[in-house]
């Protein structure tokens, strides 16, 4: 699999947050960039780059740090491991987003709002009309402002809908492909556990590099994931993936500290 630059950059500066503090210099990037055989050339272009785009920033010299752009979709990928915190009981309703009288001719501000949306799980019923499962512990209110911190237009209309007539119902209920859903879940838990019994035998900068990839292709997942209630989904399946998935993660920060040596 290929890795850019920009985004070895981007990510070893999020998920080494926990293991390394706020900043990292940048050999330690060019280190990180180096087990994707990307040239520490191509780092240093990247740096600029991400700078000039607001989602790095250097507090001292040779020191880099997620920059203000980059921090609220960072605060939503490291909600992950909290993710079960998000999940109430689902009493049948939905929050729906209404979007049809907003412009689409305003690309950029097109691409934040479905951005948004899809971060938060929403798929469209209708023309610009879009729905999940009231579900989440943040109420429709909290939603609406985790929304509009994706990228929502701020006078998108946001409300729960109840009471859709049984075949309208039917339909909003098969926006999402359960089946595959679960199958993706079983999957990745295997994936996983095969990968973190094969680390340690691995050369360091082989582990450092599959917990990379694994790593990153799992908590996708549970980012994008619709967050689906029972009977839509079997959440025990979800929740055993996200479990093997908090202790991999562990074990691969435990690997990066020791590749960097920031311990």
């Amino acid at each position: 699999m290929n890795v850019s630059a920009k985004a070895v950059v981007l990510e070893v500066l999020s998920a080494g947050q926990s293991i390394y503090g706020s900043t990292l210099p940048v050999r330690s990037l060019v280190q990180a960039a180096s087990v994707f055989d990307i040239a520490e050339n191509s780092v240093r272009v990247a740096i600029v780059r991400l700078r000039s785009e607001g989602l790095i920033e250097s507090p001292r010299r040779g020191e880099y740090r997620l920059g203000p752009s980059a921090k609220v979709v960072n605060e939503k990928i490291h909600g992950w491991r909290n993710v079960s915190q998000r999940l109430g009981d689902w009493d049948g309703s939905w929050v729906a987003v209404f979007t049809a009288d907003l412009s689409r001719t305003d690309r950029p501000a097109l691409r934040r709002r479905l951005r948004a949306l899809r971060y938060l799980g929403f798929e469209e019923l209708k023309p610009g009309l879009f729905v999940r499962p009231n579900n989440l512990t943040p109420g429709i209110e909290g939603i609406r402002e985790e929304l509009e911190a994706l990228g929502l237009d701020a006078d998108a209309s946001v409300f729960r809908l109840d009471d859709l007539e049984p075949a309208e119902d039917r339909r909003a209920r098969s926006l999402w492909d359960g089946t595959r859903l679960e199958q993706t879940y079983a999957e990745l838990h295997g994936r996983l556990a095969l990968s973190m019994n094969r680390l340690e035998e691995l050369p360091l900068d082989d582990s450092v590099r599959e917990s990379f990839l694994m790593g990153r292709a799992g908590i996708r997942q549970v980012v994008l994931d619709p967050l689906l209630p029972h009977p839509l989904i079997d959440e025990d399946k979800r929740s055993g993936m996200i479990e093997i998935l908090q202790r991999y993660s562990d074990r691969g920060l435990e690997l990066w500290s020791r590749f960097l040596r920031l311990d």
